[in-house]
């Protein structure tokens, strides 16, 4: 015989928290969600973009970092900085386009 019993110093979840009746309970519901779809043929270039976006923006602002450590090369640098920020806000932009402007925090 096993013990089933759970000391007080381990986490876990009350079944009754997950759902009503717990996953066991007789009549209880098993839930099985369907496997998602497959993301469609905008939403896959919307993310080649962002991966594209990212790697030139964080590239841009790598190579301004290195460049800044001499006076001459700050003159490049800098712009370099800044055009690689841009490229990121606008990556974020991106990500971003479709979303709503309101989010729900559930609170249990």
């Amino acid at each position: 015989m096993s013990d089933r019993r759970v000391a007080k110093h381990d986490d876990y979840v009350e079944p009754e928290l997950l759902e009503p009746g717990g996953r066991h309970a007789p009549g209880g519901r098993d839930f099985h969600a369907p496997p998602p779809a497959r993301p469609g043929l905008l939403t896959r270039l919307k993310f080649l973009a962002a991966g594209l976006l990212a790697f030139t923006a964080f590239g841009l602002f790598a190579l301004g970092a290195l460049l800044t450590s001499t006076v001459i090369g700050a003159v490049v640098g800098i712009p370099l900085i800044l055009a690689g920020a841009a490229l990121f806000f606008l990556l974020f932009k991106l990500l971003a386009l479709g979303a709503g402007r309101s989010f729900t925090i559930r609170r249990f």
